[in-house]
């Protein structure tokens, strides 16, 4: 009986999967004019090891107007690890679901058909950052920049250009300051 529960045990942690919330500060640009709002992304490891970004009952505030758009869902993202950050990219078309909200029921998202997105996504276990393009001139004349941030609560160690990562441009950044490169 023992065996068991340790087998049942070992089989649930093996296929566990996690999710991770977000809170921050999402900028959304149309054709280069836009606003920023707080907001919060979900990122879920699968069980296959891929990831999903997910916001929820996203609703857009510009230009003094509200627009909900639903829930924005980019799935099994293949990503890689390195120095506890995990880094996600997509070159893919999604489909916006609406939203449930119970307050609204008009969503913006699913009129749009496939939306053709770019995005670069860097997390650990407190903060992530989040790039999207959304290049949607062919049908309805727009493109959209997204770009989502968490405040970085602590400096990091090699953080040269206080971006909050670790990335090549910080040893660009030190190797300049060691030959006196003046090209910051």
């Amino acid at each position: 009986m023992k065996k068991i529960f340790t087998l049942f045990a070992a089989v649930a942690m093996t296929l566990a999967a996690w999710a991770n919330d977000y809170t921050g500060t999402i900028a959304v640009s149309i054709n280069g004019e836009g606003g920023s709002q707080e907001t919060t992304i979900t990122v879920d490891q699968n069980e296959d090891g891929t990831y999903k970004l997910s916001i929820y009952n996203f609703a857009l505030e510009l230009f003094g107007t509200k627009t909900y758009v639903g829930n924005i869902v980019v799935d099994n993202l293949t990503g890689y690890t390195v120095a506890g950050k995990t880094t996600v990219v997509a070159n893919q078309a999604i489909t916006i679901e609406p939203g449930n909200d119970p307050e609204n029921e008009t969503w913006l998202g699913p009129l749009l058909g496939e939306v053709p997105i770019i995005m670069a996504t860097q997390f650990d276990e407190t903060n992530a950052k989040v790039d999207i393009d959304i290049d949607m001139r062919s049908s309805i004349e727009q493109f959209i920049n997204v770009t989502f941030t968490t405040p970085v609560e602590e400096p990091l160690k090699g953080d040269v250009n206080k971006d909050g990562f670790v990335t090549s441009a910080d040893v660009t950044a030190v190797y300049d300051i060691l030959l006196g490169n003046d090209n910051q």
